[in-house]
């Protein structure tokens, strides 16, 4: 009886810890994120000039794949005939942000076009760095 008694406990500590370190629905990432960002001056993005306002979309599924993960349209919505660049992001763990965030690589001079490095979407602590 105790063995009994001492198993169905061990399995129980074992289901509750399994239960803890399984990422659950709430801790795994969005499996698309998006923005529309608009940009008043003109900025590079993995070798492309960006100057207006965009969609830039996020797709999870794509990058475990080994896929292009990251696309900017011109405008509000996905068009293809709209796209203007699409990338393999490089994931980095970051704090969490409250809005889209962009991070800007030094500049050697102040005549230089600021180039993105790494966006983040709102209320997530995945950042995506262009290659």
């Amino acid at each position: 009886m105790k063995r009994i008694l001492l198993a169905t406990f061990a399995l129980f500590g074992l289901l509750v810890l399994g239960g803890s370190l399984w990422p659950s629905e709430s801790q795994a990432a969005p499996p698309r994120e998006s923005a529309v960002v608009e940009f008043t001056q003109t900025v590079k993005l993995g070798g492309v000039l960006l100057r207006g306002e965009y969609l830039i979309v996020h797709d999870e599924e794509r990058m475990a794949r080994g896929e292009a993960c990251t696309y900017v349209y011109r405008g509000r919505q996905i068009d293809e005939t709209r796209l203007i660049t699409s990338f393999h992001c490089i994931h980095v763990d970051r704090e969490k942000v409250a809005a889209f965030k962009t991070t800007f690589a030094p500049r050697a001079t102040v005549y230089q076009v600021p180039e993105i490095k790494e966006i983040q979407f709102a209320g997530s602590k995945d950042g995506h760095q262009v290659p």
